[in-house]
């Protein structure tokens, strides 16, 4: 039973306890269900937020400096993000061939790299990762700069990155007038005297 409340007299006031199926505990209710599943999303959110900010930190970390990219080289950087786990995954193979072992040990580990690269893959293949589009030079810049808050990201143009994507990025998008690339793989721009080389 609960604990008795006072009036302002000071007089003890009985706690009324509703019914279980009175309109007041049904209400009661649907407001902690509503703030559970309103709980659940926002961590939904947040977890989805920290993954995506990891990766973008995976890829700010592997740029290439002074460059500009072209989508041959970005394809070359997302397959060298999608095989970031090959050292891992030889290191349990490792492993498990030393010795007579009954059981898979980090078998759990090793079942959820082998599904994050089999869908990562996929999605490269088929609809896209979500990523800075790092073709813009004004987007590279910004993204070089960036230091991992994850309130930035807003400053980015996010789009999924296929094969398909960066494959028929060069046949719509052309290079801005003032910059070439000449026979010695050197990227120049007339507007000022710098040189940028492509590997």
């Amino acid at each position: 039973m609960g604990k008795a409340k006072q009036n302002k007299k000071g007089e003890a006031k009985a706690l009324t306890i509703s019914h279980p199926n009175s309109r007041k505990a049904v209400k009661l209710a649907k407001q902690a269900i509503r703030q559970a599943a309103r709980q659940k999303t926002k961590q939904g959110y947040a977890i989805k937020r920290n993954i995506f900010g990891e990766k973008l930190l995976w890829f700010r970390d592997n740029l290439e400096d002074d460059l500009i990219y072209t989508p041959q080289m970005f394809e070359n950087l997302i397959e060298k993000y999608l095989s970031r786990f090959e050292n891992e995954l030889e290191q349990i193979e490792i492993k498990h061939s030393i010795g007579q072992r009954k059981g898979r040990q980090h078998a759990s580990r090793e079942d959820i790299i082998k599904m994050t690269i089999s869908r990562e893959k996929e999605e490269f293949n088929t609809s896209g990762i979500e990523m800075v589009n790092i073709l813009i030079p004004q987007q590279l810049a910004v993204f070089r700069e960036w230091d991992a808050d994850l309130d930035k990201i807003h400053n980015f143009t996010i789009r999924r990155i296929s094969k398909t994507f960066l494959k028929n990025y060069t046949a719509v998008h052309k290079l801005p007038k003032d910059i070439k690339i000449h026979a010695n793989n050197k990227l120049t721009s007339e507007s000022n005297e710098q040189s940028m080389e492509i590997v």
